[in-house]
């Protein structure tokens, strides 16, 4: 981590056609986040990824989902289930620097695919309806926390398989609700932090999630608002079904790009963080 890279003001990007549009993709996870209570990180990165690293993209995802969620923090915890989240929230630590150590040195290409794959596939879970039947034990809450918090770290795509399995434990939609923000806020949070320390992140990259923020937070608010009136369900689907699309192109367009990346200058500092967080 580099304070001069950290604290130069050239850094900073003042030209309206780059807020522009991380204006408007920040709407739609604020909106997502507001009228669906899901999948924010799950809608913003993807076309976040598309203007610029895919690194970036996860961290800027992340903090702003973070923020958004602290108003909601102590009337979720109120409301929570924390028996399953405690095993869930300790996989989750545990096993995040495994995935941010993924999105550190892996290419942006062959990130871009991997967040494509995630997106298709986790859209296609949610769009099945499908519910886990097993037993509901301590270990397997945990084996969910290590996977999410993984797939999070790589991607911040680690809320579905946590949706999933918390729907499978029949909580009342309260419950339910809470226990996700729950987890979704302490989870995202230890991966934006990991992320920014790993990575090679600038003054900019701060600025970017200062001035997002209000913006998030008000469609969020409009979100809510028009949650009241409106089909949650049908747009719920319909927002998984344009994400299926959506990666399915940023699959295609990245697969002939694609170069695995080599242990370069970025190794170290990735390794770095394993070291720490294990060490």
């Amino acid at each position: 981590f580099v304070w001069s890279d950290m604290v130069n003001i050239d850094a900073l990007n003042l030209d309206l056609s780059y807020w522009a549009p991380l204006l408007a993709i920040v709407a739609a996870g604020g909106f997502m986040r507001g009228f669906a209570g899901f999948g924010p990180t799950m809608v913003m990165v993807p076309f976040l990824s598309f203007l610029m690293p895919p690194s970036e993209a996860v961290l800027l995802a992340l903090s702003t989902d973070v923020l958004v969620m602290i108003p909601m923090f102590p009337k979720a915890a109120r409301n929570a289930e924390w028996k399953p989240i405690i095993p869930l929230v300790l996989g989750g630590f545990i096993a995040t620097p495994i995935g941010v150590w993924i999105l550190v040195i892996a290419s942006p290409e062959s990130m871009r695919i991997i967040i494509s794959i995630l997106v298709i596939g986790f859209a296609c879970l949610l769009l099945s309806e499908w519910t886990y039947r097993g037993h509901k034990t301590t270990l397997l809450s945990f084996c969910i926390g290590m996977f999410s918090g993984a797939t999070n770290g790589a991607s911040s795509i680690g809320g579905p398989p946590i949706a999933v399995y918390f729907i499978a434990k029949g909580m009342p939609p309260i419950t339910l609700k809470a226990s996700l923000n729950v987890v979704a806020f302490i989870m995202e949070g230890v991966a934006a932090v990991a992320i920014f320390f790993a990575g090679n992140f600038n003054i900019k990259n701060v600025a970017s999630v200062i001035i997002l923020f209000p913006f998030m937070l008000l469609f969020a608010w409009i979100g809510s608002v028009i949650f009241r009136f409106a089909d949650n369900n049908l747009f719920k689907k319909s927002i998984l079904y344009f994400l299926i699309i959506f990666g399915g192109y940023i699959l295609i367009s990245s697969y002939p790009n694609i170069a695995i990346s080599h242990m370069d200058s970025k190794e170290p500092r990735g390794v770095r963080l394993l070291y720490f967080w294990y060490g």
